[in-house]
């Protein structure tokens, strides 16, 4: 304890306080409930009953000022009232809002206006930190939707970390939040894994919410291109100063978390945190930078016939091939980048079969059409392989073992091939396809592929 008199004025308006709630709680004022969804989290969601103790102290307000021991508390209190009401995310410099939000932490979550004497203890230790310590750590956090970790916490150096949500004491929405559509019903398995970002700040900084949101969005980067698998961030963020209270604030939408989870495995940790590293020093602009964030829209969307245009548009602007022009000559280049020599003519036809793909999703073409350009062909299979030699490449570009000029790399690896190799365009739309050993594959009405239906659902 630094202040005494501080404390004991603080101790004594609390006092008062107490005997003022509780006497009209006695005499029959009611404190009302508001209705929470619960956690939900291995079973059918449950509910709570929350009660509503600020809203009982806020209308009791005008009397709690009166009383005679608020006076002295706020003249103690003084100067330090800005930094409490910032801890506690308000804004002001006045004594009284900031004695006002000492009872509702006091009284939060409570249904009985006794004085507490521990939990007094711990606020008023709160206070202490505010206004004598010359630093006082902040943490922001956001939910990271798709993403399973096998340990319980993951350091990514810098103040930022993954850790399992229900090792925290962060809100129930942020770590068992349903990431689906609310109306889908989906019940919650495991919680959440929560990006955290903790730093010392001095008492007169605020909380550092401005800068956390570019942060988590280089990490987001940089877990999309470390391995396939659907991740993105939640919209609403958690911030808070100290033991303060966790203010939500909301964050630029990421995108959906298509696809399969994204797993941290035991063991990871030290090699992504070097890979991480290393796309950060990166300083490419112009074409690699527009791939890379239309690389990260096509890992956002929520289906993959809206995420294939993007991926192929990236890939594009890498290899500086036009859409009308170099369809053959895209397919050739990431071919003969992205696959050793025996696989080339395969990787070829796959990205061609991919921008058939993308000419039908455009309305490009009759039904018949894509049967015979991409036949019994997945879809899903084809956008999969297009993100996965799209990553390839950025990843190559960013942590510098390809030149950004990737044109000239195709042409030279071209050019040093010891047969030729095929570069003729094929017509994948009027004439057959011919092969040096024709295959011959039943295809099924599209209306019977399974997956297509989701594939190609409208935006």
């Amino acid at each position: 304890m630094r202040d005494r008199v501080l404390r004991d004025a603080l101790r004594a308006f609390a006092l008062e306080s107490a005997r003022l709630l509780r006497a009209d709680q006695s005499a029959g004022a009611e404190l009302e409930f508001d209705l929470d969804e619960g956690s939900g989290r291995s079973g059918p969601t449950l509910y709570h009953f929350r009660p509503l103790t600020e809203r009982f102290i806020a209308d009791r307000w005008t009397r709690l000022r009166a009383l005679d021991s608020c006076l002295p508390a706020a003249h103690a209190l003084g100067s330090g009232a800005s930094a409490y009401l910032r801890v506690n995310g308000l804004r002001g410099a006045e004594a009284e809002p900031a004695l006002l939000a000492m009872l509702e932490r006091l009284y939060e979550d409570v249904t009985d206006f006794t004085f507490p004497e521990e939990r007094f203890e711990r606020v008023y230790a709160e206070v202490e930190r505010t206004l004598f310590e010359k630093s006082r750590p902040a943490t922001v956090l956001v939910p990271i939707y798709g993403l399973e970790v096998e340990a319980e916490r993951v350091d990514l150096g810098e103040g930022m970390c993954m850790v399992r949500g229900d090792r925290t004491d962060a809100p129930d929405e942020a770590v068992w939040g349903d990431p689906a559509d609310p109306a889908s019903g989906a019940e919650r398995r495991s919680p959440n894994v929560l990006l955290m970002l903790s730093m010392e700040v001095s008492p007169d900084d605020p909380v550092p919410a401005a800068e956390a949101p570019s942060r988590f969005r280089r990490l987001l980067t940089g877990l999309r291109l470390w391995k396939p698998g659907g991740v993105a961030l939640a919209a609403l963020a958690w911030r808070r100063s100290g033991d303060g209270r966790w203010q939500p604030f909301e964050m630029e939408a990421t995108g959906a978390a298509r696809g399969e989870p994204w797993i941290v495995v035991e063991g990871e940790d030290p090699e992504l945190c070097q890979f991480l590293a290393a796309i950060g020093k990166s300083t490419h602009g112009g074409a690699v930078a527009w791939a890379l964030s239309r690389f990260e829209m096509g890992c956002g969307r929520r289906f993959e016939a809206e995420a294939l245009s993007d991926y192929l548009l990236a890939l594009r602007a890498l290899l500086q091939t036009p859409a009308e022009t170099g369809r053959s000559s895209l397919a050739l280049s990431v071919a003969v980048l992205c696959a050793e020599e025996g696989e080339r003519k395969r990787v070829q036809r796959r990205l061609e079969l991919a921008q058939a793909l993308e000419r039908f999703v455009m309305g490009d073409g009759p039904d018949d059409d894509y049967l015979e350009a991409v036949g019994s062909d997945s879809p899903r299979t084809l956008v999969d392989e297009t993100e996965r030699h799209l990553r390839a490449l950025l990843r190559d570009v960013l942590c510098g073992y390809l030149d950004a000029d990737l044109r000239a790399v195709a042409d030279d690896l071209l050019l040093e091939q010891p047969e030729p190799f095929e570069i003729r365009a094929r017509s994948l739309r009027k004439e057959p396809i011919e092969e040096e050993e024709p295959v011959t594959t039943e295809l099924a009405p599209l209306d019977e592929y399974d997956d297509f239906a989701d594939f190609s659902a409208p935006v």
